[in-house]
């Protein structure tokens, strides 16, 4: 137990000097990482019959992002549960280009999957109850495509000026972490890797500290894209992580379907942006605007 307790108190003292000792030189780079993303071509999409699955209690405002704001957030945005001085929380709105994807995205596994007789939504790690399938539409003016990483390669080029902290390097060797299994972003495969192929959840939820994706992320949505695209983990399509407060005139959300609810809300544009975005829970101090 003793050694346990020792090796837990230098793994967070690794992931906390990674986090923090490297802040302040994110920080003066970013004025270069923001030049680089503003010189990133975004992608227009639009989006026919795309798919949000969400739970029953939610279907009065299928619009909303407010859900996004709980816990720790999601892969591309920071919730309110993350330690104070780290990323202020933002919203986004996640749907996937088809019904499997959404479905697996929900639940972690397949449509059809059964585990020992458990249906998927048995087996999630949250209150049984019921869900929704809702079919949305739109057109997004200015989106990051991160299934592309030759648009991560001129952000990789900045990072990769950013060593490692010679105290991370004391810390990895005495907890004989392999050096592939902890090093620096130098290429954009890498920086793609560090955002999609990890899990996400590891740092915030053991450490209280935001996920790669999710400091990436942040720099997406201050370089003033609307979305990010990217290849879902679990599924065979893509996903959007769209951020309503950045949404430009043009571009908009909107249901595919007649609402059961008059008060829905049935659009998502910039009119409607901060109505659906969930701020209302948050302390005023902690939005991220």
């Amino acid at each position: 137990m003793r050694q346990w307790k020792t090796l837990s108190e230098d793994l967070d003292e690794l992931e906390r000097t990674l986090y923090f000792a490297l802040e302040p030189e994110r920080r003066r780079l970013r004025p270069e990482l923001i030049d680089v993303l503003n010189n990133a071509q975004g992608e227009q999409l639009i989006l026919e019959t795309w798919v949000r699955v969400l739970s029953y209690r939610y279907s009065p405002n299928p619009l909303s992002s407010a859900g996004s704001l709980k816990a720790y957030g999601g892969r591309f945005n920071a919730g309110g549960d993350l330690e104070p001085g780290t990323l202020d929380p933002w919203p986004a709105l996640y749907m996937a280009e088809d019904f499997e994807t959404a479905f697996r995205e929900k639940f972690q596994m397949r449509s059809d999957a059964q585990t020992e007789g458990l249906r998927p939504h048995e087996l999630a790690l949250g209150p049984q109850g019921s869900h929704v399938t809702v079919a949305v539409k739109g057109r997004l003016t200015r989106v990051f495509d991160m299934t592309s990483i030759a648009a991560l390669e001129p952000l990789a080029r900045v990072l990769q000026r950013v060593k490692m902290p010679a105290r991370a390097r004391q810390l990895r060797k005495k907890l004989q972490i392999p050096t592939h299994a902890l090093t620096m972003v130098q290429t954009g495969k890498q920086l793609h890797n560090a955002v999609l192929k990890h899990n996400w959840r590891v740092l915030p939820v053991q450490f209280d500290l935001p996920a790669q994706s999710q400091i990436v992320a942040e720099l997406i949505r201050a370089a003033g894209f609307e979305a990010v695209l990217y290849q879902s983990t679990m599924g065979p399509g893509k996903c959007l992580a769209v951020f309503p407060d950045r949404l430009l005139e043009t571009s908009f959300i909107e249901l595919s379907d007649h609402p059961p609810h008059v008060e829905t809300i049935t659009r998502l544009d910039d009119s409607t942006a901060d109505e659906l975005a969930g701020w209302d829970l948050l302390p005023p101090r902690s939005r991220s605007r």
